[in-house]
Order: structure tokens, then sequence, then C-alpha cells
């Protein structure tokens, strides 16, 4: 999750260290952004809104054809990413978030088959999504940061905050 930004940012700022990821893959990225797009828009349409209080904004739709369609599509396109993800060495932390969405979107799954859904549970669901964004942001950061390292094997020079 943010543990692989968090480990580029320290290598950044340390001195000459090796760094083990997967590169950065511009299709998984554009995959991800497009999944947590029609993720909002799906919630925005089907879940039960409230405001800063406890009054209703937007009633929750039931589950519907509709939801299953998104559902099963969500999944498709993990499946998708997953098996693309796979084939990566170094590639452990994505592969993991991947096969925790899976997990996510079915439970939301069986929480809409039984009422409506809210913003409260597709939290997890959310948490899942926003560490597939920060491993992608990270990767793509490393991979702008070294450009020359097709393997993403980072040798990062000693680089002073303050020279």
């Amino acid at each position: 999750m943010l543990r692989a930004a968090i480990v580029a940012l320290g290598l950044l700022f340390s001195g000459c260290a090796v760094m083990f990821i997967s590169p950065y893959d511009e299709q998984t990225d554009n995959d991800a952004n497009a999944l947590v797009r029609d993720t909002e828009v799906f919630l925005s349409n089907y879940a039960l809104l409230h405001d800063a209080g406890t009054s209703v904004i937007q009633k929750g739709k039931p589950y519907d054809s509709g939801a299953a369609k998104f559902y099963n599509d969500a999944r498709g396109a993990i499946k998708a990413m997953l098996v693309r993800s796979e084939q990566k060495a170094r590639n452990d932390e994505e592969i993991g978030i991947l096969r925790q969405l899976v997990q996510q979107y079915n439970l939301l799954e069986a929480s809409h088959k039984l009422g409506t859904i809210s913003d409260v549970s597709a939290s997890g669901l959310r948490r899942s999504l926003r560490a597939l964004i920060h491993v992608q942001l990270a990767k793509k950061h490393l991979e702008a940061a070294s450009p020359k390292s097709a393997e993403f094997s980072l040798k990062i020079p000693y680089r002073p905050a303050f020279a």
C-alpha cells in the first residue's frame, strides 16, 4: 500500500541504495484509474449518502441487474490487471492489493444483496483502491527519477536535501 511510497521516499533521501520493485506499467496505471472512476460513479448512483449529520441526502438503490453487471465488470478488470501484474518480478505488493480488491468487491456485493450500500460500507473498498493508486504513483515517481532503469533495480545516488 503506502509502504511502497514510503520506501521509495526513504531511498531518495538516504545514501546509495537499491530498491527492488517492478517497473511502472502505464497500462496497469490507466486500468487502475479507470477502475477507481467507474467505482466512484457506481457508488454515486447506488450508495446511500448522509450529510454531516444524520440526514439522508440520497437514498441508496437496491441491488439490481445494473449493480450485478458493475460488480462482474470490476472483478473482470481486476483479474485482467492481476494476470498482467503476475508476469512481473518483484510485484508482490501490487498483486496482494489486487487480490484484496477482488475480496472487497465480493464483500460489498454481498452487503448490497442484503440491502442498500452506503459510503461507510464502501470504505474498505476505497482503502484498497487508494492503496493500488499509491503503488502506481510510487512506481511512476521512481521511473521519472531514474528513466535509465529498465528493471527498476534502482541505484539512487545520494542527493543532499539542502545542497
